[in-house]
């Protein structure tokens, strides 16, 4: 920093000129009469961040406590200001002799531009995160920049006079997008390092890409966003500038833990196979959707338009023919493994390896260690060795020491992100976070709030048992096949008795894939609980309506309070009607120690009691009911067990057509 010019005792500050504001007062300190405050309030000067004021000379003296400078205040208003106050003030004894209020109101003039630039940045990065620009080659060039790649433009010879080439580089890969008169025809995505490991899925993440930035059937290019590219972009972003240090490269680390996993589901679709008469003669899709669902989940990479790998481990409609693996209209539950900055963890680093598990997969020899476990069959997991990174030649330590140089672990760990996230009571969080060593945030909110959250305004109390009511539409259908559905109202009324506390699962950073594995169980149990409770309390789109009412009704949650406002009212409000000959059905939800729910409902002329329990693994079992008779056929076996009616639930993840379904064939004429 230069140091400013001293001017002469008879110089009273800064000439008109440059004050166009205000002219300069006569035989009045400011601050621009010392030469060393001069640079550092000066609003016309260069404008300097937090840090650099700090460092500067002009500071250092001011703060200093044996400064020799003295405060003289522009106008006697103040002075009179503090009076009226009742303060008592020796100016003297500030030893703010050189600061006066014009000075003040520069620095605060200058305080407030930096505090509205910043404002205006964050107003600008929440734009671009909601409205993405138009797919255009300076809405592509922008996206680059924004996510500091680099970008270089080719023409295409022979191709047209708009045609071009845009590579977008970073250190590890490039995403080549051909582009003519701003439509896209080709996109690619290439590695700088030739692995085989991360070539035999570029095809798949290509074909991702091109769709995300090429025109649909009919559309218009004004119409196309960048909304889908660059959220897969950000992510191949994301592990390129994780993967900064030579020989560590965060893609490779990630296809290695597909190559384990990949291994683990195709063993568990072949012992699915020989070990269970009930999948002997199922196609190979429907081995894979079952062992998706019952063994170690299912690992895709690069699937349902999303850059990256995910560990399937739930699917809506699993049980039904028509259901595949890659189907894209039946809801997924997923582990989205990805890399992320250390930022202070305590935790295991990454390690770039594909043999987390052995070529066996189960061990041949079992130990007392191994029986004592829960899980079965006995994985035969391998630890890989630790990846380091290539020694530096400088070390630094805290407090500006030089450490000893040498290799080093990246300072990157695997992140697991539940797609989409798990809601589950505290003590199962726990679980989870035990597993991935990592402590449970606190939360003050229960488990039915986070599954149904409480209008914004209303008044509620954790502790307080809670009821609403959703009516439901059900299509029922007769004996005869060749009959027409029709259209039956249900008047779903939840309960909450017990309130306990829940958590929101986002993410748990891990170490080993098998820490995934042990937590499926657990995500299954509440992933189909989910289901269950969604299909009978919130609304679909598409969902047809009854005949007594319109859709709106048929979409709309009932409370009490409105229940006495209908009651209270003369005219019959639309919106809050119920329907006629609605089948009330009382639900009990008990989410601890384990998730249960008490079903009551009308059945052959008196109240049907049901109590489902949804266990480990998302099996419903039913612990009591009152609706089967002990009938027997010739042979002396039961007609209907209860195992036959929990699978028939599994299979048909709603409870409002289970309920018509066992009124249909149960229910006495």
């Amino acid at each position: 920093m230069s140091t400013p010019m001293r001017h002469g005792p008879s110089q009273q500050g800064r000439t008109p000129s440059q004050h166009p504001v205000a002219a300069p007062t006569p035989q009045a300190s400011t601050p621009f009469s010392n030469p060393q405050t001069a640079a550092a309030f000066s609003p016309h000067g260069p404008r300097s961040s937090p840090q650099q004021f700090k460092k500067s000379p002009a500071t250092g003296t001011m703060i200093g406590t044996n400064t020799s400078v003295t405060v003289n205040f522009d106008s006697p208003s103040v002075t009179a200001a503090y009076n009226t106050l009742g303060i008592n003030m020796n100016i003297n004894d500030l030893n703010l002799d050189s600061i006066s209020v014009g000075g003040l109101v520069a620095a605060t003039r200058q305080s407030d531009e930096e505090d509205r630039k910043k404002r205006m940045e964050a107003v600008i990065a929440a734009l671009w995160g909601q409205n993405s620009s138009r797919v255009s080659n300076q809405g592509l060039e922008r996206l680059a920049i924004h996510l500091n790649l680099e970008c270089l433009w080719e023409d295409v010879k022979g191709a047209g006079e708009n045609a071009k080439t845009l590579i977008i580089a970073g250190q590890t890969m490039a995403v080549e997008v051909g582009i003519t008169n701003h439509v896209v025809h080709q996109a690619s995505l290439v590695y700088t390092e030739s692995m085989p490991i991360l070539e035999k899925h570029a095809d798949k993440a290509s074909a991702i890409l091109l769709k995300d930035l090429s025109l649909a059937p009919g559309q218009s290019p004004l119409t196309k966003r960048l909304t889908q590219f660059r959220a897969n972009l950000e992510r191949l972003a994301t592990l390129d500038k994780l993967s900064g240090s030579p020989g560590f490269n965060c893609h490779e680390a990630i296809a290695g833990i597909w190559e384990s996993l990949e291994r683990l589901h195709r063993w568990d679709v072949e012992k699915l196979r020989h070990e269970d008469r009930a999948f002997i003669r199922m196609s190979d899709e429907r081995l894979r959707v079952f062992s998706l669902c019952l063994r170690n989940g299912c690992p895709l990479m690069h699937a349902r338009g999303r850059i990256g790998l995910s560990l399937d481990y739930w699917k809506e409609r699993r049980k039904l023919a028509s259901t595949t693996v890659d189907t894209d209209d039946a809801k997924t539950w997923g582990i989205l493994i990805e890399c992320a900055p250390a930022s202070g963890m305590v935790y295991s680093p990454v390690r770039v390896s594909d043999k987390w598990i052995s070529p066996d997969i189960e061990k041949s020899h079992i130990t007392e260690t191994d029986m004592m476990q829960t899980s079965v069959p006995f994985l035969d997991w391998l630890e890989p060795p630790t990846t380091l990174l290539p020694s530096s030649e400088e070390v630094k330590t805290e407090g500006g020491l030089e450490g000893l140089p040498g290799p080093k672990t990246p300072d990157v760990v695997f992140m697991a992100t539940f797609d989409p996230p798990v809601i589950v009571p505290h003590a199962v969080a726990m679980e989870i976070y035990k597993i991935s060593a990592t402590n449970v945030p606190l939360t003050n909110i229960t488990f039915d709030a986070l599954m149904f959250p409480i209008p914004e305004g209303s008044p509620y109390d954790p502790s307080e048992p809670r009821e609403f009511t959703f009516i439901q539409t059900i299509p029922t259908f007769s004996q005869s096949p060749q009959a027409e559905p029709t259209l039956k109202a249900h008047r779903n009324t939840l309960f909450i008795y017990k309130p306990v506390y829940g958590q929101v699962v986002n993410h748990v950073p891990f170490a080993h894939p098998k820490d995934l594995v042990a937590m499926l169980p657990l995500l299954r149990q509440y992933a189909f609980l989910s289901l269950l409770l969604t299909n009978m309390f919130k609304p679909k789109e598409g969902k047809p309506s009854t005949t007594e009412s319109s859709e709106e009704d048929s979409h709309q949650p009932v409370t009490q309070k409105d229940e006495f406002e209908q009651f209270m009212s003369t005219k019959t409000s639309k919106e809050k009607s119920v329907p006629k000959n609605a089948l009330k059905v009382d639900l009990t939800l008990t989410a601890h120690p384990v998730p249960r729910l008490l079903l009551v409902f009308p059945f052959n002329g008196d109240t049907a009691n049901v109590l489902l329990e949804i266990q480990i693994g998302g099996r419903v079992a039913i612990i009591s009911e009152n609706i089967l008779k002990p009938t027997s056929d010739s042979q002396g076996m039961e007609q209907f067990r209860r195992s036959d009616w929990a699978n028939a639930l599994e299979t048909m993840e709603d409870i409002g057509a289970w309920i018509e379904l066992i009124k249909r064939t149960l229910e006495e004429e």
